[in-house]
């Protein structure tokens, strides 16, 4: 490749980098609102929340419980699950974000899954609303398995999150 030609590559990937952000106008929100409870239902999952304002931060407690019938029910074992916040302007631009990890466990389809997520925009951008939205990824399986064992017919994946525009 002719060495201009290479360098042209270069800037233009660095130009179309720069100018990419992270957009959630794909995914459901609601409307940041302090101190009371909200809740945002998802396709598998539904997140009831409450936020409050901490030394700067933005704090977001909550549960997420599956969504009733979206998933299987022999999935009752959470092999693999991270769950991310996102805090975006009316154009859905994301403006702050955190992501919570979980380790294996079974799935308790009642009592759902806690969060505690903790927010700090650097700026608020533009003046207007403020949304919140969720994005998760996770694998479940019928059983308890271990790397490598897992039956593959037995899997089931599910995924949403921000996407770079």
């Amino acid at each position: 490749m002719h060495p201009r030609l290479k360098t042209a590559l270069v800037l233009l990937t660095l130009l179309v980098a720069s100018c990419a952000h992270l957009s959630v106008v794909h995914l459901d929100k609601k409307p940041w609102t302090l101190g009371q409870q909200e809740t945002l239902a998802m396709r598998y999952w539904e997140f009831t929340y409450t936020s409050r304002l901490e030394d700067n931060r933005l704090i977001v407690t909550g549960t997420a419980k599956p969504v009733a019938d979206a998933i299987p029910v022999w999935a009752t074992w959470i092999q693999d699950l991270w769950m991310q916040i996102y805090l975006s302007d009316d154009s859905s631009r994301v403006l702050a974000k955190d992501l919570r990890l979980y380790l294996p466990t079974g799935l308790d389809r009642d009592k759902g899954v806690p969060f505690e997520f903790h927010l700090t925009p650097e700026s608020l951008g533009s003046s207007g609303p403020l949304y919140i939205s969720f994005g998760y990824r996770m694998e479940l399986t019928a059983e308890k398995s271990t790397q490598g064992t897992a039956n593959k017919a037995e899997v089931f994946f599910a995924s949403q999150g921000a996407l770079f525009q």
